[in-house]
């Protein structure tokens, strides 16, 4: 497989970002589908779990929001709400196919920023602990806020110029019409790098920092949840798809699990921010 090429991916799964490359390219087992006017439902299970996730993270964003004396509170709040804008993109970018090729290409050029700006947005709040800047405040909020948005138009710009061609820079040749080296980048790479530079900031956190290791359960669990997450979307798709007769694929697993290592995250951020619990060294210390 050439860098950039989604022909397989595409073929085994299916992608909010492969939408970018026309209406025609589905994978080779697609679910039973259901008419709903001008579209088509595409994903039955995986829309019932996106909508049981959005509810069950918002209210793990009301947890976050009530915890008044949390240090980045209002981060991981916005963090939490952020996903959850995340999952309502992905029913409705994922789980449908509209009779609107444009529709369907911009959703898919819309859900691959928003994927990418998530993991930007997760690395922004792994340098919360360091307090760089005072967590809360409207200069941490303002700059988070700030700096996703640029991401977002700038990848949103490249999945959408590799869409529809608009500086005939990126859009794939003729010979090659799933092949985006731009695309693969930010899909999948920067997102990797991200969770990376997460995983290296946080566990210098603990390490340093604060005397129980418990709290890198968490974080090893999110971990765990994610890889097997996409595993599952990437690796065992298409046989779960004809396993079942066409009922359920790897996306209906891959959203219950990125579900659970956002919320093993919440719970990393719990373990460390309890004001009563002894584990910080330094009383200078927060996060």
């Amino acid at each position: 497989m050439r860098y950039g090429d989604f022909a397989s991916l595409c073929e085994r799964s299916a992608l909010p970002v492969c939408r970018l490359f026309g209406d025609a390219v589905l994978p080779s087992c697609h679910l039973n589908v259901y008419d709903a006017g001008s579209a088509v439902f595409v994903n039955l299970p995986d829309f019932v779990m996106s909508i049981l996730a959005f509810f069950f993270v918002g209210y793990l964003a009301f947890r976050a929001h009530r915890k008044i004396d949390a240090v980045g509170r209002r981060e991981m709040t916005l963090l939490l709400s952020f996903f959850c804008v995340l999952l309502v993109f992905n029913l409705v970018g994922a789980d449908f196919i509209y009779s609107s090729g444009q529709a369907n290409r911009w959703l898919g050029a819309v859900n691959t920023a928003l994927v990418v700006s998530f993991f930007w947005m997760l690395f922004t709040f792994g340098a919360v602990g360091f307090q760089i800047m005072a967590d809360g405040s409207l200069k941490s909020m303002l700059s988070i806020i700030g700096s996703t948005a640029i991401i977002f138009i700038g990848m949103g710009y490249i999945a959408a110029d590799t869409a529809f061609g608009i500086s005939n820079g990126l859009k794939p040749k003729p010979s090659s019409p799933l092949q985006s080296p731009g695309v693969f980048t930010i899909y999948l790479v920067i997102p990797l790098v991200a969770i990376v530079l997460f995983a290296i900031l946080q566990t210098t956190i603990v390490v340093k920092f604060l005397s129980a290791r418990l709290p890198l359960v968490w974080l090893m669990c999110s971990f765990i949840c994610f890889a097997a997450g996409q595993g599952i979307m990437f690796g065992a798709s298409k046989k779960m798809c004809q396993g079942t007769n066409h009922r359920i694929d790897g996306a209906f697993f891959a959203t219950l699990l990125d579900t659970a290592a956002v919320s093993c995250i919440y719970g990393f951020w719990s373990a460390i921010t309890v004001d009563d619990s002894g584990v910080y060294e330094e009383d200078e210390y927060k996060f």
